[in-house]
């Protein structure tokens, strides 16, 4: 028998955390005032000069002991999910690993040796630079010798598409990796990987990969179309007691100007509802304490979506749910429905409360749906997080008003503001020459604003606004679906987040404003 047609022991990462959950304040000040406004808004400094993780900081203060896990990351992410429950319909030996960290790496690493993996797998949806890829990448190759490491997802097909066929050769070398699956979805590539691992590899499509003396292949590239009704994702008993995330579409039907996803996904793919029951049934009987709907777009088209609240009703699932949501696609009898179903919290891609701005981002939606929207959720006890962005081509510090405004008086329960990041693979791109806008990503300037000028409006609103509490950027609504599960009440949870918020604005006053990055996700 060839090793390709054996079973192969395969493990997926969700996530691999690069920096230490806590960060030593370098000794001069020039260097800490530096680090520390680069992370101003997802870490704080404690009285030993650490810079620390919110959610690490917390299981201190709740007396957690170290070697028991408690991190936002514990979450089952979507892509290990659905990944790992194809790769087992086809017989092969699956470990899924949901975070490494600093905190957990020891022992991770320790059972992915143990398990003597052929492939270990990363998703990228979380890195965001080359920088971040090298250090992953050479950190578990550094831990794990014998395995074939790969890598996918949104941060390598985004990064690879502007490099030239040298560059592609190149950044693989530097990365640490052996592999990297060229496509925005992956699964077929995936697959076929698995079926002529490890002596056949040319002739997997959409494989940049380096062969065993180091020379690397480019393989032909051609853009995936997976049935979406073809992965559903497996839920048993290993998951309990865990938030799992899963799917019930691909891609997104609208076209937001400053939006990559629907450009990189392709046309919207739905989800039959009969394969979503079964594994919300599924999530149900293995006793998930909630589930996470990542879709884009989740309560479009809304007919499906209030077919599928009906049917969670009539199923009696009582099992607490989490999505994004849009609101003009609400009413308040369907928000009653949605609170019936199990919906415990919802995040609100709101962006803007400036009309004028909407119209320029191509929202599809006007201030009006959400201040009618956030009422109704908040009436029927269902947690708001809302999303916004400063900088938009168009913004002023007048929209910028509206924005504080609507903040303060919405009613949301949890807010966080992010810089405009300028993507030339966006809709806005399109339009740059009509804004003046010039630059790339968080470094850009348009006709009536630049990128400084939005992040001292994020400095001055965070430190201005008083109703509405902010949140961390990184986690958002995950973390209140988190640490619920840990038993956490709102209360609680909502005096932690103030308490991480004075502490944040105690810090800029004593080391300064953030100078760029709002988010890791921005860095």
């Amino acid at each position: 028998m060839t090793r390709s047609e054996d079973k192969l022991k395969i493990v997926l990462i969700g996530h691999v955390v690069s920096a230490a959950t806590a960060i030593e304040l370098p000794d001069r000040k020039s260097a800490q005032k530096q680090l520390v406004a680069l992370h101003n808004f997802t870490r704080v400094v404690t009285d030993d000069d650490k810079l620390v993780d919110h959610v690490a900081l917390l299981k201190q203060w709740q007396g957690v002991p170290s070697e028991q896990p408690f991190s936002v990351w514990e979450m089952y992410l979507c892509s290990g999910l659905l990944l790992g429950s194809h790769l087992e319909r086809l017989g092969h030996d699956v470990k899924i690993v949901n975070w490494i960290d600093s905190d957990n790496a020891q022992d991770v690493f320790r059972d992915i040796n143990e398990f003597q993996p052929d492939i270990v797998a990363l998703s990228t949806t979380f890195i965001l630079s080359p920088n971040q890829m090298s250090s992953v990448g050479t950190w578990l190759r550094s831990n794990i010798q014998s395995a074939f490491l790969l890598a996918g997802g949104h941060h390598i097909f985004t990064t690879l598409k502007y490099l030239d066929a040298d560059q592609r050769v190149a950044y693989l070398e530097n990365s640490g990796f052996d592999g990297f699956v060229n496509d925005t979805q992956g699964e077929d590539a995936l697959v076929n990987l698995t079926r002529n691992f490890p002596n056949s590899l040319a002739r997997v499509v959409n494989l940049l990969w380096k062969d065993v003396h180091g020379d690397v292949h480019e393989n032909t590239c051609v853009s995936e179309n997976n049935d979406v009704n073809e992965t559903p994702i497996l839920i048993d008993p290993s998951y309990r007691d865990s938030v799992v995330h899963i799917r019930t579409a691909r891609s997104c039907g609208f076209k937001c100007a400053f939006c990559s996803y629907p450009t990189i996904a392709g046309p919207l793919s739905l989800m039959n509802l009969d394969i979503v029951i079964e594994t919300l049934r599924q999530a149900k009987e293995s006793g998930v304490k909630a589930v996470f709907f990542v879709d884009d777009t989740f309560n479009v088209p809304r007919e499906r979506f209030e077919e599928l609240i009906d049917r969670m009703i009539a199923e009696d699932l009582d099992l607490p749910w989490y999505s994004f949501l849009r609101c003009q696609y609400i009413d308040e009898p369907l928000v009653v429905k949605m609170r019936k179903s199990g919906c415990a919290g919802v995040f609100l891609g709101i962006e803007s409360g400036s009309d004028q701005i909407l119209n320029n981002m191509k929202k599809g939606a006007i201030v009006g749906f959400y201040w009618d929207g956030i009422r109704w959720l908040r009436e029927n006890g269902i947690t708001t997080v809302g999303s916004f962005l400063i900088g938009f081509p168009g913004e002023t510090e007048e929209t910028v008003e509206e924005t504080r405004n609507f903040i303060e008086q919405s009613g949301l329960d949890y807010y966080f503001i992010q810089p405009f990041y300028y993507l030339h693979h966006t809709p806005v791109h399109k339009n740059a020459e009509k804004f003046g806008l010039s630059g790339n990503g968080l470094y850009w300037s348009h006709d009536t604003m630049d990128w400084r000028s939005a992040v001292k409006h994020i400095n001055r609103l965070f430190l201005d606004i008083e109703n509405t509490t902010f949140i961390n950027p990184d986690y958002t609504l995950w973390e209140i679906a988190y640490l619920r599960t840990k038993g956490l009440t709102d209360s609680e949870i909502k005096d932690y987040r103030v308490k991480i918020n004075n502490m944040t604005r105690n810090q800029m006053t004593r080391f300064g404003m953030s100078s760029s990055a709002v988010s890791s996700r921005s860095a």
